[in-house]
Formats: C-alpha cells, sequence, structure tokens
C-alpha cells in the first residue's frame, strides 16, 4: 500500500555509480544481513525493489526506542512509509563486468536494522562494492529475529531492543557486552564472504535458500575487507578492528565510543576516518577519539556542521523535508548534501585513504566540512 503523505516511493541514490544496485538476505545462526552488490540488471519494476520496511515489528521497535506507542507508529507507517523502497533489485544476480569486488562490512546504530541505511550502502554498491548490511543480534536493534525449527516448521523468535537507563550502574558492563558480540557477526559476516568467494555456501541457511550463492565464487576481494558503521557502529568498527586486523581501513560515521573499553581504544591502529556531526558531538565522547587518533598516521578526522545524527541514514528521505525537520532528521545543511558528502568522502577514503578523502573535501565540502575536532559545547553561549 502506497503512503498518503510522502517522498518518492523508491529511496533514490544521491551519489549513483556506474551499477545498478542487486540485494538479498542471507541468515544463517547467529547472522543475519542484507547483501548490496553491482547487478547488470535491467528490471525497472518498483515490485522488483526490496521493502525499507519489511515488517511492522521493526516501526514498533523503533517506536519503543524513541518512547512511541505501537498506535503511533503504525500510523507513521500508513500515512508515511507505507510501502517505501530500496534503491536496490532484491533477487538480482552479481554484475558481470567485474572480475572481483571490494568487499565493506557496515554495522548500524541503537536502534537501527539492515535496512536504515539503504541510501549509503546502495551507493557504495552502485560504485562496485560489495557491502554487507549486518542486522545485529545483540539488542540493539530496534526489532529483530532468529529462526528455529519446531515440529519440522521455522519459527520466528523475535529479538527486541534493550532498553538501558543512562544512569544504570551497568550501562557501561552491557554496552561492551554487546559491542563485542557486534563484532563477532562482523567477523562471521567477512568469514561468511571468505566462503563464498571460495566457492562455499554456509550450511543450514536459514533465510536465502532460493538464491545462487555460488555466483559469488571468485569474485570478492576478501583480503581488503573495511568496515563502516554509524553511532554504536562506529564504536563495533573501531573494537572491530582492535580484535582483528583483516579490516584493512574503517570509517565512524558520528561515532559513539560508550562502549569501548581501554584495550579496544589501545588496538584500533587500522586506517581510520571519523565523520563527525559537529552539532551531536561532545567533549568526552570526543576525548576517546583522540586517543585513537595517534593510533596510525593513516587516520584522519573531519567536522561536518550543520547535520544531525540522523544524517548517514535513511530517515531524512523518509519524510517530506519539511516534516524531517520537524521529526529532528534535517539539520541546516541540506540532507542530501550531508549524504552526499559522506559518500564520496567514504569512497575516496576507501580507495586513496587520509590523502583521498582529505582532497574531496578540501575541492567540494570546505564549507561545511572542516579539520577541526569540536561538539555541541561550541554552540553554547
Amino acid at each position: 500500500m502506497g503512503s498518503y503523505i510522502s517522498s518518492p516511493q523508491v529511496l533514490s541514490r544521491k551519489v549513483s555509480g556506474n551499477y545498478r544496485v542487486g540485494c538479498k538476505d542471507l541468515m544463517i545462526e547467529g547472522l543475519f544481513m542484507r547483501l548490496y552488490f553491482p547487478t547488470d540488471s535491467e528490471i525497472t519494476e518498483i515490485s522488483a525493489h526490496a521493502l525499507w520496511l519489511p515488517k511492522p515489528e521493526y516501526a514498533h521497535g523503533l517506536g519503543e526506542y524513541l518512547g512511541a506507542s505501537q498506535q503511533k507508529m503504525d500510523l507513521i507507517s500508513m500515512a508515511i512509509v507505507g510501502d517505501k523502497r530500496e534503491d536496490c533489485i532484491d533477487n538480482a544476480q552479481l554484475s558481470t563486468k567485474q572480475d572481483s569486488w571490494p568487499i565493506v562490512i557496515f554495522s548500524h546504530g541503537l536502534g537501527g536494522s539492515r535496512t536504515f541505511y539503504s541510501t549509503y550502502c546502495t551507493s557504495l554498491a552502485s560504485h562496485g562494492y560489495i557491502v554487507a548490511a549486518i542486522e545485529h543480534k545483540d539488542h540493539s536493534a530496534c526489532w529483530t529475529f532468529n529462526l528455529t525449527e519446531k515440529n519440522g516448521e521455522m519459527v520466528e523468535e523475535a529479538l527486541k531492543i534493550q532498553l538501558i537507563k543512562n544512569n544504570d550502574p551497568d550501562e557501561f558492563k552491557l554496552r561492551n557486552q554487546q559491542v563485542e558480540q557486534r563484532v563477532a557477526e562482523c567477523v562471521r559476516a567477512l568469514k561468511v564472504l571468505e566462503q563464498l568467494n571460495a566457492g562455499v555456501v554456509p550450511e543450514k541457511l536459514l533465510v536465502g535458500k532460493d538464491f545462487d550463492w555460488t555466483q559469488f565464487h571468485n569474485k570478492l576481494m576478501t583480503g581488503s575487507a573495511s568496515i563502516i558503521g554509524h553511532s554504536f557502529g562506529g564504536a563495533t568498527c573501531l573494537a572491530s578492528t582492535a580484535f582483528t586486523k583483516e579490516f584493512q581501513k574503517s570509517i565512524v560515521l558520528d561515532g559513539w565510543m560508550f562502549a569501548l573499553d581501554p584495550s579496544q581504544q589501545q588496538n584500533s591502529n587500522q586506517p581510520t576516518m571519523f565523520l563527525n556531526i559537529g552539532d551531536w558531538q561532545w567533549n568526552e565522547n570526543l576525548e576517546v577519539m583522540k586517543k585513537i587518533l595517534p593510533n596510525n598516521d593513516a587516520n584522519l578526522l573531519l567536522t561536518l556542521n550543520g547535520g544531525v545524527h540522523q544524517s548517514f541514514s535513511d530517515f531524512p528521505f523518509i519524510f517530506p523535508n519539511w516534516m524531517a525537520k520537524q521529526f529532528g532528521v534535517q539539520g541546516t545543511t541540506e540532507s542530501s548534501l550531508c549524504i552526499q558528502a559522506a559518500i564520496e568522502l567514504s569512497i575516496a577514503f576507501l580507495q586513496n585513504g587520509k590523502d583521498g578523502a582529505q582532497k574531496v573535501k578540501n575541492e567540494k565540502y570546505s564549507t561545511f566540512i572542516t579539520n577541526e575536532i569540536y561538539g555541541r559545547e561550541k554552540f553554547k553561549n
């Protein structure tokens, strides 16, 4: 069903590359992800594009995180989201126009899901990347599920978001446990991609059985994988690079550093680009980033002015512009410009490291992106 008040039905990419994009969900025990990849498909029917909100429970879980009732979220879903779709073709085939493709693991933020960053992820895929967007099962996703077999049938077991109060004495312990589980899922996602590259389809696929995974055989650049994440996903990136050197680079989109212990901060020494929203960051969070920055000369921190914390997600584009401002997902810098900058800086960093990203910033985005490190305290009187 279409929505009554809506932006376009398909969430169009802001920095489209040379490829159309396919997608497919894959679930095995302990791992759930949506794979975005270049495709040569010529399908144009809107119904072939993957739904942005696969189940109403995702909206309900997001409402629980935001303190909104199921009834309110159902109303928003019906009136605004409707059957909005991602700019990717479900069940498409991998493009044959390139011998192999670089890979990226993507980790969502607190209250996120595998679909909430499709504008960013499909844009990377259109530029020739295989992007594995994980839906974490550490109770940090707005909602997700396991599939278990009971009496010969697959039964859905809901995994709801775990709400933790800021003054909870166990908050750090719980968040650090979550980030460790997230790291395990990111590492496992990379192992699955390595299996696919070796021509081995994972055993006991719970979701994705109807897809030809053998087409990824010898098509993935598994030796140069990168990891990207937003907010809590940014901390997940850093903890992942502290755990293993298999991730060659990481990109932290407005990272939330609270969950990282001193060892994770010290051992996160792969080349990393931090892209912060100055209006959202704060001194305590920035101090952790300042500790990590000297770990590698190839690290870079850029601050975007006028964005909001959700500028890297799909939320600014789900709503009409006037409503996005009302919901607080649109800042003083236009959302399309924020995501365009994030995508172009990300591609430049992945391809040419610190110098490449710095060049793009200097040539195109110096009016609202700076190398200065600052947070919301700068704007206080």
